[in-house]
């Protein structure tokens, strides 16, 4: 048989209005947030107290020493010369992609031409 007084205890129970609850109270989550706010805001003033320091301790840029034109000189002709290997070096590549270029574009007609020729036999 069934029992009648499980189901209307089941009917009462899903008839109620059940809402959520916080745990803590309002007062505490503000505290809490104004807490996590504060640690924040002290570790980023931490953050760039250390930086700042770092900062000031790093060597200041090295101050033009005095240079001898026979070192200027000597540093011009040096880059003079890397110059020149470097456009000699670029030349040279420039030739060998003009030769790789041109042996493609004979190799592509002569591919044409096989294809060609093989179609022909069938």
């Amino acid at each position: 048989m069934v029992d009648l007084r499980s189901t209307r205890d089941a009917g009462s129970l899903t008839q109620r209005v059940y809402a959520l609850q916080p745990v803590r109270s309002r007062a505490v989550r503000v505290a809490l947030w104004a807490g996590v706010c504060a640690c924040s805001v002290a570790l980023g003033a931490a953050a760039m107290g250390w930086y700042a320091t770092q900062r000031a301790a790093l060597p200041a840029p090295c101050a033009s020493a005095p240079v001898s034109a026979d070192g200027v000189q000597a540093e011009l002709e040096r880059t003079r010369l890397a110059l020149a290997q470097e456009s000699t070096a670029r030349a040279a590549v420039q030739k060998a992609a003009d030769a790789s270029a041109a042996e493609v574009g004979r190799l592509n007609t002569e591919l044409l031409f096989l294809r060609g020729q093989s179609q022909k036999r069938r």
